[in-house]
């Protein structure tokens, strides 16, 4: 069967869109990064069942699928040869607020100043801060563990995951959150496929061999902005491999796999309470980025609430900027 009867095949399954014309394919080659890779197709799901349809169509016919909601992301993680997959259309809507234990839900497609737009009134935000709030989605920000400035306060995404529902290769859906010791090994028991990962994680993590090179070679705890690959290492926390913590969530592994292990279409998210109204700024000037570093280490010891660095390429991109050069009034 050619390409395009296939695909006329999937997009008959689907309630929502998918898109092959050339079009298309090529504005979706592309995300905010330098990559351009041309799709194989579109698909703009309606529905979880959709998700589920497009999956077991992929997996059926050995075709990648990329998750893509705002397509902010930098080094070309929303760009692919399969199906890109756009939820930012249909799944954007907060699905549950808890404001006794601070917790929200939402589908991949909220845009994060939108969601704390609605938690304002509570006094709450979600925190971690990227450069493009006003339309970077939850989605994407949990696939790429974002943090931001504030991350020094308050931690990056995957420190705010409660709960994450996802699809996974088989079209089956699963639910990672908080499990005791004795609820994941009950996990493990069974044939579906989320047993099956609960068992891998567990034969893989309980090695001691696995576990000392996992120490060994990851990058340093105190890192927590590291993207350097899944985070295992944030696994062996729990006292189920060694560790001190009495709850495992696979939840943290997902924040960060840029959608590689599971296709996320519901989130759970903590809050933090809103920081204080009143701030000061200090804008300190060096002659080296060595200088502005050094000066890091100083600053970092009065429990600032954001650290940022501007060096010279950023702040000539004001100059011509209508809006941003009426701010250039402290550069000496």
């Amino acid at each position: 069967m050619s390409d395009s009867l296939q695909l006329q095949e999937l997009e008959n399954s689907l309630e929502g869109s998918l898109f092959y014309d050339e079009l298309h394919k090529k504005i979706y080659a592309t995300d905010a990064s330098a990559y351009r890779i041309m799709p194989l197709a579109v698909a703009i799901p309606k529905s979880e069942n959709d998700i589920v349809n497009i999956i077991r169509f992929a997996s059926k016919n050995k075709i990648s699928i990329t998750p893509r909601t705002a397509g902010t992301s930098l080094a070309g993680q929303t760009v692919g040869s399969g199906i890109i997959v756009d939820v930012s259309k249909h799944f954007n809507k907060i699905i549950a607020f808890d404001p006794k234990n601070k917790t929200v839900t939402v589908q991949p497609g909220v845009i994060r100043d939108e969601l704390n737009l609605y938690l304002k009134p509570h006094g709450l935000f979600f925190a971690p801060t990227t450069s493009t709030t006003n339309r970077c989605m939850i989605g994407g920000m949990v696939g790429n563990n974002s943090s931001g400035t504030t991350s020094i306060r308050y931690g990056v995404t995957r420190d705010k995951i409660v709960e994450i529902k996802a699809v996974l290769s088989d079209g089956s859906t699963a639910v990672f959150k908080d499990l005791t010791s004795e609820e994941f090994i009950e996990k493990t028991k069974g044939d579906s496929l989320e047993s099956k990962i609960y068992k891998t994680i567990y034969e893989e993590l309980s090695n001691k061999e696995n576990q000392e090179e996992i120490l060994r070679e990851f990058p340093k705890p105190e890192i927590h902005r590291r993207n350097t690959g899944y985070a295992i290492d944030a696994l062996l926390k729990s006292e189920l491999f060694s560790g001190t913590e009495n709850t495992i969530n696979l939840g943290k592994l997902l924040c960060g796999s840029e959608g590689t292990l599971a296709f996320t279409t519901e989130v759970t998210l903590k809050a933090d309470d809103l920081p204080p109204t009143n701030n000061i700024m200090v804008v300190a000037h060096f002659h080296t980025i060595q200088e502005s570093l050094e000066a890091v280490v100083v600053a970092m010891k009065h429990h600032l609430y954001t650290c940022e660095m501007m060096d010279d390429t950023i702040l000539d991109c004001t100059k011509t900027n209508r809006e941003q050069s009426k701010n250039r009034f402290f550069i000496v």
